[in-house]
């Protein structure tokens, strides 16, 4: 089988879990004995504006090839102006080149910098495709539908829309960060410190002063989203990757097939062992950054209506840049490197995922589970699917308080994890299965 996959780029330039599972995904297909490449969104020119597919050298053994001149590449920043990311292209462009590749499936993992005219070309050529749900992108152009601190599950007919991103890169910034030059560039100690004073206040809420609102603004994000909606029409298959990201999807479009399918990576190894929980204080761990869409404040505010009723038999583990000091965060790191997990669920009796976006899933829950570390998640996390119902909290301070209190409850769901069937199923029969 010739298997074709469109997704952002190979790392070290991109990085993240849809990356991730990508990379993995093609390694895994390669050792099996599949024929596999990487399109992938390159530089777009200043002045040449041809869009065109070039041949670059491979990755791993994994065919490597450049869209040039792709749509706009807007990530998790928003975007501005609409028009330019629904620009149409010469359907020989694609054409040409899947003629000369003969793909049997295409696994699209983000609609990022791809045109419709693709799709076009794969109905016509009756090339089957499949579309993972890593984010929201083309239902959101931020990806989270999260705004004004909370989900976006009405966008005032996408008022909302124009309001949150203001803040999106220019299309000269996007066109800098898709250069060769930046490519190299990313990783230097430089441009990190650059990003990372860009991202600080990311996800912050941001005033919408001098945001004037009309419906003809409006209107542009709603031919944005239904630009994307007819593209998500043409895939013969779409893996959900969490009920979670079933139930958003289906809001706004009926796929023409699809199944809910939980994702893993390579470095899921089965470390489960039984744990003891019979030390005087619970230690619980935060691993995500510390913003709002991700909860941050919200646990913090419950651990300290918690601390304030005099339950203080617990102290946070945090693997996040933040100013926040309390007297039971004992632990403060920022961020952490994938070798580090095993000491890090070593010394965690309980990781807490309080997500107030809709996660498609959420791979710290997975890795956390192959340590045998109890989960607790908000009922937006997608690797929901992944636990028991009781450590899915509708109230997280009386979740909490339940746990801290009565262990028990952490010694049962230790045992649910050692029984558990850990290694999930690989996507790569959607393929024979699905599309026939």
């Amino acid at each position: 089988m010739r298997i074709l996959h469109y997704a952002l780029g190979f790392p070290p330039w991109r990085t993240g879990g849809l990356t991730k599972y990508c990379v993995d995904l093609m390694l895994t297909q390669k050792e099996q004995g599949y024929e596999v490449a990487l399109l992938w969104p390159g530089r777009i020119g200043l002045i040449d504006k041809r869009v065109r597919i070039r041949k670059r050298e491979n990755w791993k053994e994994i065919g490597s090839y450049e869209l040039v001149n792709p749509l706009p590449i807007a990530l998790d920043e928003g975007i501005l102006n609409c028009s330019a990311y629904t620009a149409a292209v010469d359907l020989k462009v694609y054409a040409r080149f899947l003629e000369d590749f003969r793909p049997d499936t295409i696994h699209i993992h983000t609609w990022m910098g791809l045109h419709r005219e693709f799709l076009e070309v794969t109905e016509e050529m009756g090339i089957r495709t499949v579309f993972t749900s890593h984010d929201y992108y083309g239902l959101c152009p931020k990806v989270t539908l999260f705004h004004g601190g909370m989900t976006c599950d009405e966008d005032h007919n996408c008022a909302d829309c124009v309001r949150c991103n203001q803040t999106a890169l220019s299309l000269k910034k996007i066109t800098l960060m898709q250069s060769p030059l930046y490519r190299r560039l990313k990783n230097t100690h430089l441009l990190i410190k650059i990003r990372q004073k860009h991202r600080k206040e990311f996800f912050e809420e941001s005033s919408d002063r001098g945001c004037r609102v009309t419906d003809g603004n409006a209107a542009e994000y709603r031919k944005l989203r239904e630009y994307y909606i007819s593209m998500l029409e043409k895939i013969s298959f779409i893996h959900f990757n969490s009920t979670v990201a079933e139930q958003i999807y289906r809001r706004y479009m009926t796929p023409k097939d699809s199944a809910v399918i939980s994702i893993t990576h390579r470095d899921i190894k089965d470390h489960r062992k039984k744990k003891k929980f019979d030390h005087e204080t619970l230690r619980l761990t935060y691993l995500g950054p510390a913003k709002p869409f991700k909860g941050f404040p919200y646990l913090i505010k419950t651990l300290d209506e918690l601390w304030a009723d005099d339950v203080k038999n617990f102290e946070l583990h945090i693997y996040s840049s933040t100013s926040v000091t309390r007297p039971y965060i004992t632990v403060r790191q920022e961020g952490y490197l994938y070798g580090q997990l095993e000491e890090i669920f070593g010394d965690t009796d309980l990781l807490v995922v309080p997500s107030r976006c809709y996660e498609t899933f959420g791979f710290t829950v997975l890795e956390a589970l192959s340590y045998g570390v109890p989960v607790l998640v908000s009922e937006n996390v997608g690797a929901k699917d992944l636990l028991d119902s009781e450590f899915i909290y509708s109230d997280l301070k009386t979740s909490l308080k339940d746990i801290i209190m009565d262990r028990q409850i952490l010694i049962y769901e230790n045992m649910r994890i050692l029984s558990m069937k850990l290694l999930l199923q690989d996507v790569t029969k959607i393929y024979k299965e699905n599309l026939k």
